[in-house]
């Protein structure tokens, strides 16, 4: 049987595509599905199809016959001849799109309030300007509490001599009527999802990314919160890049930063969960430390299931996580919706209780802030001298166990 691969499937990519698209498709497909990162039985052959597509339509000659043949094989003729008992008779591709319904009137779209939208775009216009003392002024009281503003404007000059901000769009992702930023207060707060297109003044590169950014009200008052409690590493990161003499530094700092996250979430991933445990096993055989791993798995509803927004759940989860752990323990994103969380100096029973307590806290403010319940389990597992795998394969089975239990008890 003749097997057929659809490489513009494979690299979910346009038939029209530019090589810099796929580039970028194989790459971000790489991240995701290779053998390395992507414990998947099914990972190699997928990343062996990409390797394929990307080998074809990477080449101009190898695309076009591709190309060819796919239009073929999906009954889409070109403009030719067709020769017919000696006469010739032209043959063209027509397409006739026919409106059956009629249009949906499309409720307007919420764009948040109007004082939130504005210091969201206010704030992005003077960085994009290098006004860094307007922006300063945007920012909200609980961020000026953490940081000076001769620190702020080091960071973004520091920012500024490497990414410009050519465009921005800012469109309201959630609203959130009490939102708990400190532990004392509660504030009203629009959350805004800011895509932004820079430019690399290094290279010259234009790329494009999304985030979100919240603007919170603050007596009465809208600014932008910047979340951050410390701009030092920040601002190492970005002196480190600016300056050319550590560009091989910076290179091999960023491959291992990439290496060990997954970028899309901003965690960090199983190889660097991997390399956790290895430090904490080599406590554990010089000193006689004990420690424990834990998994958390999670369940999103299927309502859910726009690829953006299952991410900023998964982000989000892995904030409430980190937030909540001592500064002697790890969590990282194991992929396929699972958390691990190595906790050092700490028994199966010390353990069992702070991960309960963190399952409590996850779910309680997942509620709060998506309105919905979270299915999430949890299998902890002190170290014993097994391997990394064998240990989170532990910790699976007794989130089995219990995912049994619990159906059996409901039954």
């Amino acid at each position: 049987m003749e097997l057929w691969q659809d490489h513009y499937s494979t690299l979910q990519v346009h038939p029209d595509a530019e090589i810099e698209v796929i580039q970028s498709a194989y790459r971000r497909l790489c991240k995701k599905y290779h053998p390395d990162v992507n414990p998947s039985p099914q990972a190699p052959e997928r990343i062996k199809a990409i390797n394929l597509a990307y080998e074809t339509l990477s080449d101009a000659p190898s695309r076009r016959a591709f190309h060819g043949e796919w239009m073929r094989r999906l009954g889409r003729r070109p403009a030719g001849h067709v020769q017919n008992a000696g006469a010739h008779t032209e043959v063209r591709e027509r397409v006739v799109y026919v409106n059956r319904e009629p249009a949906v009137k499309q409720p307007p779209k919420d764009e948040g309030t109007p004082e939130a939208s504005a210091v969201i775009k206010n704030y992005f216009n003077n960085i994009s300007e290098r006004d860094f003392r307007s922006a300063f002024g945007l920012i909200s009281d609980i961020d000026k509490q953490r940081f000076s503003y001769g620190s702020y404007v080091e960071w973004q000059e520091s920012v500024a001599a490497i990414y410009r901000i050519g465009t921005f769009k800012a469109e309201l992702f959630k609203r959130h009527d009490d939102l708990r930023i400190d532990p004392e207060r509660r504030y009203r707060a629009e959350e805004f999802k800011v895509s932004v297109a820079e430019k690399d003044m290094r290279t010259g590169k234009l790329s494009e990314y999304s985030f979100t950014k919240f603007a919170v009200c603050e007596n009465g008052v809208w600014h932008v919160y910047l979340g951050y409690r410390d701009l030092t590493p920040l601002l190492v990161q970005f002196k480190t890049m600016a300056s050319t003499k550590e560009e091989a530094v910076l290179l091999t700092q960023w491959e291992q930063y990439r290496e060990h996250h997954e970028l899309r979430l901003g965690l960090p991933n199983r190889k660097a969960f991997e390399t956790y445990v290895s430090r904490e096993a080599y406590r554990y055989r010089r000193y006689d430390r004990p420690f424990s791993v834990a998994v958390f798995y999670i369940s999103l509803p299927d309502r859910i299931s726009d690829e953006g927004h299952r991410d900023h759940i998964i982000k989000y989860v892995g904030y409430i996580i980190k937030k909540n752990i001592r500064e002697i323990d790890h969590a990282a994103w194991l992929g396929d919706d699972r958390y691990g969380l190595l906790m050092a100096e700490t028994d199966k029973r010390t353990a069992l209780q702070a991960a309960r307590r963190i399952l409590r806290t996850v779910r309680h403010d997942v509620a709060a802030c998506f309105d919905f319940e979270m299915d999430m389990r949890i299998g902890v597992t002190p170290y014993n001298g097994a391997s990394t795998d064998e240990l989170i394969a532990s910790c699976m089975r007794t989130v089995d166990a219990s995912g049994a239990a619990a159906v059996k008890k409901a039954q």
